[in-house]
């Protein structure tokens, strides 16, 4: 990894941390651990970062909370694998992101995917039901939480 992206990788965590005020580093560190990104950790890191959740919350908990709410389907289990589009979905409703005029009529994770790589909130383009990976998972909350702070 070069210089750039390290330091930039860095610039990202420390933007998640501080939207994620006193974050588990050891719950952090776990998910980026994940070679491929469970949808607790994917639950656990967007509610998070809408401050829907604490710290000391369970990625388990955070599933039911995002199934409560409806932003996941009720058999979503929280070691499944997360999927971009889900990932999406998620950050911008806990956020309360709005998308574009096809997520406003048809949102879900496909189309909240689409606005993650047209708004450039992630770092290349990927298909909505592509597997995330942990580090995937944090550096696209990163970029989506530095872009987004003047809309919230």
């Amino acid at each position: 990894m070069g210089t750039r992206h390290r330091n930039g990788f860095v610039l990202i965590l420390v933007i998640l941390a501080a939207h994620a005020t006193a974050q588990s580093n050891e719950m952090i560190d776990a998910i980026l651990a994940q070679e491929t990104a469970s949808v607790g950790s994917a639950a656990y890191i967007a509610l998070a970062a809408g401050e829907l959740i604490n710290d000391d919350t369970s990625p388990d908990r955070a599933v039911v909370v995002a199934r409560e709410a409806g932003w996941l389907p009720a058999e979503a289990d929280p070691g499944d694998d997360a999927t971009f589009g889900q990932l999406a979905f998620l950050l911008m409703q806990a956020t309360e992101v709005e998308g574009g005029l096809m997520y406003r009529i048809f949102p879900g994770p496909r189309y909240a995917a689409r606005e993650f790589v047209y708004r450039r909130w992630s770092p290349e383009r990927v298909a909505p039901s592509a597997p995330v990976s942990g580090r995937f998972l944090v550096r696209v909350t990163g970029n989506f939480l530095e872009n987004t702070e003047a809309e919230r």
